[in-house]
C-alpha cells in the first residue's frame, strides 16, 4: 500500500507517525511539501524566516490531550516535546491596567511551532523523510487512484493521498472545487507577534508559577508566555486586533509594529512594555476559520487537521486536534486493513475519520465562534462589562473543574472512539 501525504505541518508528519505506530502490513510513506514557502497562504506571511519553516507560524499551545496523542504515538518524542516547550498551569486574566481578572486553571504547553514541526520530524522513521516539491494539481475519482501532479511536470499516484495541507488546502479544492460555501473565512481580527530575547532571564515570580498571560483592552488583546524552559529568557507574545482584511501584497510593516505600540501604550504591566519597546514585527495572521464540511475525503483523497477544520484561536485546539485527527486515521486504517483488500480498507477508513471525529470536532469549533467581543474600541463602559463577564466566566469555568463537570475536549479520546466504531461497524 502506498500512502501520500501533503504537507509537513503538525497533521502530515502527526498522521506519518500515526501509520508508523498502528500499521502492522507494509505501508509505503511519502511526505510532499511546498519547495517554495514564500508564499504563505492566508495564515502568515514574513519574509525574513527559514525557507522551509517560515510557514508554521511563530508558537502554538498544546492542551492535555495533543500530549497524550504524542505519549502513545513514541513517548521518546513527547518528552522532547516536553522538553522543548514551556509547561504552564492555566490562562490568568488581566485589564490593560493590570489588575487581575481570575485565572482558569488547565495544564498547556507553549511551545515554537517550527521547533514542534523539528521534533515531528526527528522521530520520523528512517524511510520516511519529507520531500520538497511543489504540487500544482490534486486529481480525485475518475475511476482511478488518486494522483498528485507537480510543477515540473511529474505525476505520482497513491491508495491513500492525505490532505494536510492547511486552511488554504489544495486538496480540499480537488474535492470540493471553488464552492463558496467550503471556503475559509475571515473573522475580522489580526494578530502579529514575535519572540523577544531579553538577555536576562523571565522574573522568578513568573518562572516559579508560569501561565500564560491575557490582558484585554480598549484598543486590543495582548498575550506573553514563556516560550522554552531550556531557555528563560525568550518571551513569546502576540497581540490581537479589529482589523479589514489586509492586502497580502501591500504590507507595510513599519506602520504594523507603530499601530501595535499605540494599541498598547498604556498596558500597564512592564514585560508588556518590554516586548513593545523591542517589537519588530514581520508576520500577520488574518484569523479565519473553516465551516463545517459535508464529508472530509472520498475516492483515495482524505483532509486531516485545518485542511479539514480549521478554527479559531479561541478554540484553544487548532494543534491539538490536528494530532487526534491523524492519531484517529492510522487506528482506523490498521483496523479497517486487518479486515478487507487495501481499496475497500481506504474508502472505509475516510468514511470512519469523518463519523468519528466531525461532531466532535464541529462542536469544538462552534464553541470557539461563540466566544465574541465587541466591536473596538471600546467606550469605558463596553470595557468595564467586559471585564465583568470575563471575571464570571473564569469563576464558573474553575468551578465546574472543582466539580468533576465532564470536560469534553479533555475526555475525548481517539482509541476508545475508533474501538466502538469498529466494533459496530
Amino acid at each position: 500500500m502506498k500512502v501520500i501525504v501533503v504537507g509537513a505541518g503538525l497533521s502530515g508528519i502527526g498522521t506519518a507517525l500515526a501509520f508508523r505506530r498502528y500499521v502492522k502490513q507494509k505501508v509505503e510513506i511519502k511526505i510532499y511539501d511546498r519547495a517554495n514557502a514564500h508564499d504563505t497562504g492566508l495564515y502568515g506571511w514574513n519574509d525574513h524566516a527559514d525557507l522551509r519553516l517560515k510557514n508554521q507560524g511563530a508558537a502554538i499551545s498544546l492542551q492535555a490531550n495533543a500530549l497524550r496523542v504524542l505519549q502513545d504515538l513514541d513517548p521518546e518524542l513527547a518528552a522532547t516535546v516536553r522538553a522543548s516547550g514551556f509547561p504552564c498551569k492555566g490562562f490568568t486574566w488581566k485589564t490593560a491596567g493590570n489588575y487581575s481578572l481570575g485565572r482558569e486553571h488547565v495544564d498547556l504547553l507553549p511551545i515554537s511551532r517550527p521547533v514542534l514541526v523539528q521534533c515531528l520530524a526527528k522521530a520520523l522513521p528512517a524511510d520516511v523523510a519529507v520531500q520538497y516539491r511543489t504540487i500544482s494539481k490534486v486529481e480525485v475519482g475518475n475511476a482511478q487512484k488518486p494522483r498528485l501532479h507537480f510543477e515540473d511536470g511529474a505525476t505520482e499516484e497513491a491508495d491513500l493521498v492525505v490532505g494536510a495541507d492547511g486552511i488554504r488546502s489544495m486538496t480540499r479544492q480537488a474535492l470540493f472545487g471553488d464552492d463558496e460555501r467550503y471556503q475559509p473565512n475571515y473573522l475580522g481580527h489580526c494578530a502579529v507577534g514575535g519572540v523577544l530575547d531579553r538577555k536576562v532571564s523571565l522574573p522568578q515570580s513568573y518562572l516559579d508559577d508560569p501561565t500564560i498571560m491575557f490582558y484585554e483592552g480598549p484598543n486590543g488583546f495582548f498575550g506573553y508566555s514563556g516560550l522554552s524552559q531550556a531557555d528563560p529568557t525568550k518571551i513569546l507574545y502576540f497581540s490581537i486586533y479589529d482589523s479589514p482584511a489586509p492586502d497580502r501584497h501591500n504590507l507595510d510593516y513599519d506602520l504594523i509594529n507603530q499601530e501595535l505600540r499605540e494599541r498598547h501604550a498604556d498596558f500597564a504591566d512592564p514585560l508588556i512594555g518590554l516586548c513593545l519597546s523591542e517589537a519588530k514585527v514581520d508576520n500577520v495572521y488574518p484569523v479565519c476559520w473553516l465551516p463545517d464540511l459535508p464529508r472530509w475525503g472520498r475516492d483515495g483523497v482524505v483532509l486531516v487537521g485545518d485542511a479539514a477544520h480549521a478554527m479559531t484561536p479561541a478554540s484553544g485546539q487548532g494543534g491539538s486536534q490536528a494530532f487526534e485527527d491523524a492519531q484517529t486515521l492510522g487506528l482506523l486504517l490498521a483496523g479497517h486493513l486487518e479486515r478487507h483488500g487495501t481499496a475497500e480498507a481506504v474508502e472505509h477508513t475516510i468514511t470512519g475519520l469523518y463519523n468519528v471525529r466531525h461532531r466532535h470536532v464541529d462542536a469544538l469549533k462552534a464553541k470557539g465562534l461563540s466566544v465574541k467581543e465587541p466591536e473596538r474600541p471600546w467606550s469605558t463602559l463596553t470595557t468595564a462589562l467586559v471585564y465583568v463577564g470575563l471575571l464570571v466566566l473564569v469563576q464558573v469555568k474553575n468551578i465546574s473543574g472543582y466539580l468533576g463537570t465532564t470536560d469534553p475536549v479533555r475526555n475525548w479520546d481517539s482509541k476508545r472512539e475508533v474501538a466502538k466504531y469498529l466494533g459496530s461497524s
